[in-house]
């Protein structure tokens, strides 16, 4: 496979998904986005994601004074797994454009480490390809709806630590932070659905519509968590005490909802 070249399916298949999707994930479907440019891509990606992580959790801790908190809120969650997938793609398809042929080389402790930052090789044996297409998808839609709930609920209802007429005119690192977890990151989700991955609409549907909505009920135990550990809330809504266990129950369903929602806009349609 050329570096200039897109991925093209296999000569003579005839299967709807002949590529595994570890290898879609080093090719762009863009004809003018060669492998070569595609790591250079990834690796300002998540080398950018990675420095503005860092500045996320320092103005988290010493601005926000969330301490602990800033481990369990969940747009921090979701720019951390959209982080971690970068990072992954990002030296996945470095060594997929620059040590192929690891696998057939001899084996040594150098063709070990190549083989493990390498993409692994799918097996319907152990469903791989769909646990990792399930964490794609994580990746690439929780962000969407971080900022979903940040600009559609928690801003309107006044439920933001950063009012929102706050937002602008106080000071350049208010606003990057703002910014960057409510819309650069959907935007890097977007650009890595369309633009970086070949990954086509993921399959079976209802397997992922099952593993979206068991992350994001997963989210919430963890976020109770978060609540023995701070004495603090990540959302409003999981003070029952405030609300009422029934309005917790609503929003809670509400955002189960909302993740599959997100999903199928963004992922399957």
């Amino acid at each position: 496979m050329s570096s200039s070249t897109a991925l093209l399916p296999k000569q003579g298949s005839t299967k709807k998904d002949d590529h595994p999707i570890f290898l879609r994930v080093c090719h762009s479907p863009w004809v003018g986005i060669g492998q070569k440019s595609l790591v250079g891509l990834r690796t300002l990606t998540s080398t950018y994601l990675l420095v503005s992580g860092g500045m996320i959790i320092d103005y988290e801790i010493k601005k926000n004074k969330h301490g602990w908190l800033t481990a369990f809120e969940f747009s921090n969650v979701a720019y951390a797994m959209l982080t971690l997938y970068q990072v992954m793609a990002a030296t996945w398809t470095f060594m997929h454009l620059h040590y192929p042929h690891h696998r057939t080389a001899p084996r040594s402790m150098a063709t070990r480490m190549q083989s493990f930052l390498s993409p692994p090789r799918q097996h319907e044996s152990t469903k791989n390809r769909t646990w990792f297409s399930i964490f794609y998808t994580a990746a690439t839609t929780f962000p969407h709806l971080a900022t979903l709930i940040y600009w559609a609920l928690l801003i309107p209802m006044h439920k933001t630590i950063i009012p929102g007429n706050e937002i602008t005119g106080h000071g350049w690192f208010r606003e990057f932070f703002v910014v960057n977890k409510f819309a650069i990151a959907s935007f890097i989700a977007f650009v890595e659905v369309f633009i970086f991955s070949s990954i086509r609409r993921q399959t079976p549907v209802a397997a992922h519509i099952a593993g979206i909505t068991f992350l994001a009920i997963v989210y919430q135990f963890y976020a109770y968590i978060g609540h023995e550990v701070t004495e603090k809330y990540a959302y409003f809504y999981l003070d029952h005490k405030k609300i009422g266990w029934q309005n917790t129950y609503g929003y809670i369903a509400a955002f189960v909802v909302a993740a599959n929602f997100c999903m199928l806009f963004f992922q399957i349609f």
